[in-house]
């Protein structure tokens, strides 16, 4: 589905996610930009032992782009009500494995990097793994060639699920230089 870049802010989130199924990567990005929110509203509510706010937060948009790939827009719930239902269910998952983790002693743990298990999680096979591996290199990077160191830091602050006060007082500006870089952030994501 070939869709100018321009006009992804106009189109419904059931279109997003069937462009993102087709690998549109810039409509993943417009679908991060509308629930980074929402997912760091949802990922306050969890904690696990290990895991900071950023780790849900990284989670929840690996359970973003798994609610891209396995939504039907047939279906009767709406594309955000299935994507926090499954962003949620990433997180229960990672607290019940952080529980089992404590029963198992820590001399026989080997350390994984916790972004390959979270993938391995949501990939269905090996080569679905290195494209969701790569995806997300590829997103970050954009991120960074595209918006300002500035926009940059504000936005992965936010997406960490801090408050524009909270933003503000890390990085030694005001709150609404900290709304007007999320704003020119999203124009410039669009």
């Amino acid at each position: 589905m070939a869709v100018v870049e321009s006009s992804y802010s106009v189109l419904s989130d059931a279109i997003l996610a069937k462009c993102v199924k087709e690998g549109d990567d810039s409509a993943f990005d417009e679908l991060v930009i509308r629930y980074l929110g929402t997912i760091s509203f949802i990922a306050r509510k969890y904690s696990a032992e290990g895991y900071e706010q950023k780790d849900f937060v990284q989670e929840g948009l690996v359970g973003l782009l798994h609610s891209c790939r396995t939504y039907d827009s047939s279906a009767t719930a709406s594309f955000k009500s299935y994507m926090s239902v499954v962003v949620e269910r990433r997180f229960i998952s990672i607290i019940r494995k952080s529980n089992a983790k404590r029963s198992i002693p820590t001399s026989s743990l080997v350390m994984m990097d916790d972004v390959s298990d979270s993938l391995e999680d949501a990939a269905q096979n090996p080569e679905e793994l290195l494209l969701l591996s790569e995806h997300f290199k590829s997103t970050i990077e954009r991120l960074k060639k595209v918006l300002s160191k500035s926009e940059y830091d504000v936005l992965m602050l936010y997406g960490n699920g801090l408050s524009y006060k909270e933003i503000a007082g890390k990085l030694c500006i005001s709150e609404k230089t900290v709304d007007n870089a999320l704003q020119r952030a999203r124009k410039k994501m669009n």
